[in-house]
């Protein structure tokens, strides 16, 4: 069977591939992974697929279509969002009358939309065949397979008579399925080019991979894959060989990538030993890069700083406990302190993300994070308010408190929404601009230049917003 995997076009800067949809102020582009393995796995099973991404080589309209129909698909996989929903349909909608695909939309966003998708579609001539809640990638391989709808586990679909049937839940991807599957750093080489994807915190150009699935911690109330593709399902490893294996293909047939970045949810203790002891031994000369919780102990980080680590994305979130107790970031501030004083005896540099308007923010408690934020030895800063998914526990909890407008819009008791966004600009460029950290970085001119681009590029767009608002 013909079909196309598509990461639709919408504005310039936004990603919909990550943990949430928003435009970047960064310029930084994900690879869409889960639309990748699922390319990986369909090919492997003798199907003819065109993984797209419109939105990263910015086709749209008329070349989309035309691009489309000339492949000729019987099936059309949506990445969709809920941001850029709207516009999902429509250019589905294009491609469907023009190659008469049957379509199923696909990820996170489909287990925090749910209904909403079918009934939004119903204005075009309902678009929308199907979609799955959760990990796609077998579903897919189902529909492709000519498996016929109501046997498709995790599929929710539309029956000739309109009614929406909801199948039983899909069994979680095995760690020894995970294994079968095509390297996706080969999928990427093929369909996309690895130029147009960048990341500020990482090298460029780099790539990126999962050597497992699903979070080792999983109980941060606000994180969406945990909650809605992975729905909570334990953290599922490939073979350590199976991931070194795909490093050395990298090294052999991708030498232009400068950096690998790691993008299970987070990389524990216990996995990023082996992970590291496991290169060392192979004696792989790489640069790779990881999402961690700030609760490693030393001699991890220099095992890893030794295997060729170079920089983590560390959730802080806040300096307030009650907010860290709140969102069940399960790490209190002296145990974060510790972790990012060993990083950086370990050598290894951190970026460090942070989030304004988690249940018991108030002004002051931004202050206080922001003072504390100055004083940690990180190398780049991220901070953002908190987008609210539905069947999140974050929703629950904010609808709960009667602080939820909407996805984008919180009114906490003390903080609305136009005093937040003021704050997350204020904090960025307090951050960036604080005297400290440029020093900081001054004492690493190998990281300098990149830090450098990077900071401008948010700082620009920070001082663009605050003028158009």
């Amino acid at each position: 069977m013909n079909v196309i995997l598509l990461n639709p076009p919408y504005i310039k800067n936004f990603i919909r591939s990550a943990r949430w949809d928003a435009p970047s102020i960064s310029g930084s582009n994900w690879y869409p992974i889960w639309l990748g393995y699922c390319t990986g796995l369909l090919e492997k099973h003798g199907h003819k697929c065109k993984l797209l991404d419109a939105l990263i080589d910015n086709i749209a309209g008329d070349k989309l279509v035309r691009l489309c129909a000339e492949f000729n698909p019987q099936l059309l996989v949506v990445y969709t969002s809920s941001a850029s929903l709207e516009s999902d349909l429509e250019i589905t909608a294009r491609i469907k009358e023009a190659t008469s695909a049957y379509t199923v939309f696909v990820g996170p966003w489909c287990g925090v939309l749910q209904d909403d998708i079918f009934t939004r579609s119903s204005s075009l001539n309902n678009v929308v065949d199907s979609m799955v809640i959760g990990e796609f990638d077998y579903p897919v391989l189902d529909l492709a397979n000519g498996k016929y709808y109501s046997e498709v586990a995790g599929l929710w679909w539309r029956e000739n008579s309109g009614r929406i049937t909801k199948n039983k839940p899909q069994r979680p991807v095995t760690a020894e399925a995970l294994n079968g599957f095509p390297f996706v750093t080969d999928i990427y080489s093929r369909h996309l080019n690895i130029k147009n994807y960048s990341q500020a915190p990482q090298l460029y150009p780099f790539i990126d991979l999962f050597t497992g699935r699903g979070c080792c911690w999983g109980k941060c109330i606000f994180c969406l894959w945990p909650h809605t593709m992975t729905q909570g399902l334990p953290y599922r490893l490939r073979k350590i060989e199976n991931v070194i294996e795909e490093l050395k293909f990298i090294k052999r047939k991708l030498p232009s990538v400068k950096e690998v970045f790691i993008q299970d949810d987070t990389l524990p203790g216990p996995r990023a030993r082996e992970l590291s002891e496991n290169i060392l031994k192979a004696n792989l000369k790489m640069t790779w890069s990881c999402y961690a919780r700030p609760n490693m102990d030393l001699p991890t980080l220099k095992l890893m700083k030794k295997a060729g680590c170079r920089c983590l994305h560390v959730g802080y979130e806040s300096a307030n406990k009650e907010i860290l107790k709140n969102i069940q970031q399960g790490i209190n501030r002296e145990k974060m302190e510790e972790f990012t004083e060993n990083a950086h005896k370990a050598g290894l540099i951190i970026h460090a993300d942070f989030i304004f308007g988690l249940p018991g923010e108030t002004v002051q408690t931004i202050k206080e994070t922001i003072a504390w934020a100055k004083k940690l030895y990180v190398h780049s800063y991220q901070i953002t308010s908190p987008k609210v998914f539905a069947h999140t526990p974050l929703y629950e909890l904010l609808k709960k408190q009667a602080s939820l407008k909407d996805a984008d819009h919180l009114e906490l008791e003390v903080l609305d929404g136009e005093k937040l966004s003021y704050w997350v600009r204020r904090g960025i460029l307090e951050l960036h601009c604080n005297p400290a950290y440029i020093l900081r970085l001054l004492k690493i001119p190998a990281e300098l230049g990149r830090v450098i681009r990077g900071g401008w590029q948010v700082i620009k767009n920070v001082v663009f917003m605050q003028r158009t608002n």
